[in-house]
């Protein structure tokens, strides 16, 4: 009795440890797989690939549209409202949290939504206005149309219209929960698109080709319990565009708008054309360098007293007593008239190349030719002069000669002089002071207008209004609705249950 009493304490021990290890190893599963199993799906939407249908992620996106959405319908009032049909307003989602409308958007990451790609657009319609709400973040961007206008159920000037259900981009599938009305649904999607997308495969039944032509496609008995979803596509529509408006000056920062005709934003277009031309003249200065003769020093030296002397560009001249000599100082403005220093006025005239002086001719630079330039100057300005010519009454500058010679020096401040003579009567020998004219370097300066040139740019433009935006309608219909088929409706893959 005592050993089969034992026998069965060890069968119980036994039991337990191995409910033990059951309940441990059942544990460790439920740890190691729930994870995996709360983690959020991603699932494969027919119409634009994979998307994220966390609740929560789906939850957070929806909400920021929302906001966007209400606080953009505050804002438009009647005098914030476009006016004119096709005309439009945006605001970014910057503007709308400058303007405290919004405080800024956060999303499911706890990360801010990006405020200048996100914005609101609202245009004018015929007899509504389409409002686009987009909507970008960390991980998503998408968008959605909203029709407003001021209808008798609105609390304030404008509201969204009731009858339409605006979605955006496609990225959420539609409600199972639509209203059935007589087995097809007429609500009517607005998908802000009118790209035609690809149409999937149905998981429980391969869908036919309403190109097909076949109408003896036989009904499954599977699909016979559900309405399935189709879609036609009626694009946006616009008046005619206006003609190309005549070039006018424009930035050249603007930029070319070469739209697609298909978009509803598309209503404006902008070509440029860019070309080089005088902007405006600018003053060039030409510099010439030319010999002036100027007294550069003198000396003391035994000479006759009837004759005064000068040495010019080592040259030694010689006056009569009753005539002095010394570079041009007064300007004279006749020719003939004698500027009192034996100089004589000669007349005025132009050179390409600055004039150099000579002991019996001096110029006095005028100025340049200031005369404007049609084209690119490739030439130089003219230099005009006037010029004057030593008279020095009687006979004048006269060089001199090796006839009677002259005592040589007996005193210098700057250079000396070999022994010379004149070819007159010298009279008394006395000690003169003799100047030294030679030559320096001068420029002469002109400036003259001249053309500008830069890049110019100018546009053309041309509009059109939109009329209606456009939208995708959906229907909920019976499985091979041959009426849809072959009226442009295409299957979207989606179905649901008919209740």
């Amino acid at each position: 009795m005592s050993e089969e009493k034992t026998t069965k304490n060890n069968l119980m021990l036994r039991d337990f440890f191995a409910k033990l290890v059951a309940l441990f190893l059942i544990g460790f599963l439920i740890v190691w797989l729930l994870p995996i199993y709360i983690a959020s799906p991603v699932i494969t939407n027919a119409k634009e690939g994979s998307y994220d249908v966390s609740p929560l992620t789906s939850q957070i996106y929806a909400d920021n549209l929302e906001r966007m959405k209400d606080a953009a319908i505050s804002y438009y009032t009647d005098e914030r409202l476009p006016q004119s049909v096709g005309e439009s307003d945006t605001m970014t989602l910057s503007d709308m949290i400058g303007k405290k409308l919004l405080v800024p958007l956060i999303d499911k990451n706890n990360k801010p939504c990006d405020v200048s790609e996100s914005y609101v657009k609202i245009t004018k319609l015929d007899n509504e206005y389409l409002l686009k709400v987009y909507l970008k973040d960390s991980e998503r961007e998408d968008y959605i149309l909203v029709h407003l206008g001021c209808y008798t159920y609105c609390d304030s000037y404008i509201c969204e219209k009731e009858e339409t259900t605006i979605t955006g981009g496609g990225s959420s599938k539609p409600s199972e929960d639509v209203p059935i009305k007589d087995g097809v649904d007429d609500t009517v999607y607005d998908e802000g698109t009118t790209d035609t997308p690809s149409k999937p495969s149905d998981p429980d039944v391969e869908l036919p080709d309403p190109d097909d032509g076949d109408t003896t496609v036989e009904v499954p008995d599977k699909v016979k319990g559900y309405l399935y979803e189709y879609q036609k596509n009626q694009g946006a529509s616009f008046t005619n565009w206006s003609s190309w408006s005549n070039w006018s000056k424009t930035s050249c920062s603007t930029e070319e708008i070469n739209c697609n005709d298909k978009d509803p934003d598309c209503v404006k277009k902008l070509q440029r054309f860019d070309r080089k031309e005088q902007i405006g003249t600018y003053s060039k200065k030409y510099e010439k360098k030319r010999q002036v003769l100027t007294k550069t020093g003198s000396y003391q030296q035994k000479s006759c007293s009837k004759f005064n002397y000068y040495i010019i560009n080592d040259t030694t001249y010689a006056t009569t007593t009753t005539t002095t000599y010394n570079v041009v100082k007064n300007v004279i403005t006749s020719v003939g008239q004698s500027s009192g220093g034996g100089w004589v006025y000669n007349g005025r005239a132009s050179y390409k190349n600055p004039p150099r002086d000579t002991a019996t001719t001096q110029y006095k630079f005028v100025g340049a030719d200031y005369s404007y330039c049609e084209d690119t100057c490739t030439t130089l300005p003219n230099y005009y002069y006037d010029s004057y010519v030593y008279r020095g009454g009687g006979s004048g500058l006269s060089t001199v000669t090796s006839t009677t010679t002259v005592p040589g020096q007996t005193s210098s401040s700057t250079s000396s002089s070999s022994s010379s003579s004149v070819s007159v009567s010298c009279g008394e020998v006395v000690t003169k002071t003799v100047p030294i004219y030679d030559y320096i370097t001068v420029s002469e300066i002109a400036t003259r207008q001249e053309p500008l040139y830069g890049t110019v740019c100018y546009k053309s433009t041309k509009t059109r209004k939109l009329i209606d935006a456009g939208k995708t309608m959906t229907k909920w219909s019976k499985y091979n609705d041959k009426e849809l088929l072959n009226n442009g409706w295409y299957y979207t893959g989606y179905k649901k249950p008919i209740k």
